[in-house]
C-alpha cells in the first residue's frame, strides 16, 4: 500500500514538473488573448477553426484531435492528444497561441524532435485563434 501511495505520489510530481515547464510561456507570448471577448467561444470562429483544423492540423492531430492522424503514426514525437482534458487543453489562451504560432521550433518542443511548423507563417493571427477555438472544444472546453 505504502509503494503505491509512493509511485502515485511520483507520478503526480511528474505531471506536475511537465506541467510547469509546457506552461512557460516566452515574453513575447505572455499574456496573448484573442481579438476580442468571446470570440473563442463564437459559434463562427469555432466552425471556420473546424475548417483550418480539418485543413492544416489533423493529418497529425486527427479528425478528432487525439493525436492519431495518419502522419502523426510516423513521426517521433508525438502530435498533442488535443481531446485529453488534463493535457494541453488546460492551458491558457497565451500558451496556445504560441505553440499554434511557433510549432516546433519552440523548446522545449523542439530538442525533443517535434517539426510541427510554425503556422504564424501560414496562418493570420485571426485564423490561428479560429483554430484555437476549435481545438479547445476537443477536450469539451468553452
Amino acid at each position: 500500500m505504502r509503494s503505491t501511495l509512493l509511485l502515485l505520489a511520483f507520478c503526480l510530481f511528474l505531471t506536475a514538473c511537465q506541467t510547469a515547464e509546457a506552461t512557460a510561456v516566452p515574453a513575447p507570448y505572455r499574456g496573448a488573448a484573442p481579438p476580442s471577448a468571446g470570440f473563442l467561444t463564437d459559434p463562427a470562429n469555432i466552425e471556420a477553426g473546424r475548417v483550418l483544423f480539418q485543413r492544416h492540423c489533423a493529418a497529425c492531430h486527427g479528425q478528432t484531435g487525439h493525436g492519431d492522424g495518419p502522419a502523426g503514426h510516423t513521426l517521433r514525437l508525438k502530435p498533442a492528444n488535443l481531446a485529453d482534458p488534463f493535457g494541453t487543453a488546460r492551458q491558457p489562451p497565451d500558451y496556445w497561441f504560441w505553440r499554434v504560432s511557433e510549432g516546433g521550433r519552440a523548446e522545449p518542443f523542439h530538442s525533443r524532435g517535434s517539426i510541427m511548423p510554425a503556422w504564424k507563417h501560414h496562418l493570420t493571427e485571426e485564423e490561428r485563434w479560429q483554430v484555437i477555438a476549435f481545438a479547445r472544444t476537443l477536450a469539451g472546453q468553452d
